[in-house]
């Protein structure tokens, strides 16, 4: 079910969903409906582009971004436990050694800086892999927490979790009993409000540390109507999460279980 939730998800991403247009708009061509292929064929260009821009992807980026700005250590609380999402470490590589970092790394640095300044005392690491034989991700965060210079009493790991919904489950079940009950979330700032609901519905009280902020404080050296692929790429990072914050809110997922 996972699989096929990911492939469907994946079909709502410009370039993805373009392409299903583009190859509708041939089959339509081939049957004789040219009228409507040329209509299908004009708005996957369209809508590509426009995701491609500075200006797409601001429009649909800065709504999820400005709601989650950063807030600097001094300006937290102090919590139970700080409770860093996996998504800023890539998966196993044929010739690498454990996950790469990404460009939402920031998440983990962004925990262990929290450590350090003592905000709470245990970093919750919670991430696992829906591939195959991989090492799950939260394992893969406690060797570059390692690598950072934190003992290995400062982090807990939840390796099982595949979604965010399960990042809420299971972080829950691994915190059951702790007393842990105000939690510092750390996650990309477009995924904040998706991912602080869940754990709201989760019944932890949540401090949101939004970081791995995309939109640029200047626009260049390309011009904003230049299609590049970093924002078509921030567009898909935005898309995937309106979608998913409208798909969880229609299951429930972000009303107390």
């Amino acid at each position: 079910m996972l699989l096929i939730s990911k492939l469907l998800s994946s079909l709502i991403y410009p370039l993805s969903f373009c392409l299903f247009l583009l190859l509708f708009a041939l089959l339509l061509r081939l049957l004789g409906a040219r009228a409507k292929a040329n209509w299908l064929t004009v708005l996957a260009t369209v809508w590509l582009y426009f995701c491609a821009t500075e200006f797409g992807a601001d429009t649909l980026a800065a709504p999820l971004e400005a709601a989650y700005p950063a807030i600097a250590n001094q300006d937290l609380p102090a919590a139970d436990a700080i409770v860093v999402l996996g998504g800023g470490i890539t998966g196993e590589s044929r010739y690498g050694l454990g996950g790469d970092f990404n460009g939402a790394a920031d998440r983990l640095w962004r925990a262990a800086d929290l450590y350090r300044a003592g905000k709470a005392p245990i970093i919750v690491l919670s991430g696992g892999t829906s591939l195959q034989g991989g090492m799950p991700e939260a394992p893969m965060m406690a060797q570059k927490l390692r690598g950072l210079g934190l003992i290995e009493a400062a982090w807990i790991e939840e390796p099982e979790s595949r979604t965010t919904r399960e990042n809420g489950q299971f972080t829950r079940a691994l915190l059951e009993g702790s007393g842990v009950n105000h939690i510092l979330l750390v996650t990309s700032a477009s995924h904040m409000r998706r991912a602080s609901e869940v754990f709201t519905a989760q019944g932890f009280v949540v401090t949101a540390v939004a970081t791995d902020h995309q939109l640029p404080l200047l626009v260049g050296p390309v011009p904003g109507w230049l299609p590049t692929y970093d924002r078509l790429a921030r567009s898909t990072r935005a898309i995937h999460e309106w979608v998913g914050y409208w798909v969880y809110a229609r299951l429930g997922y972000l009303s107390p279980e």
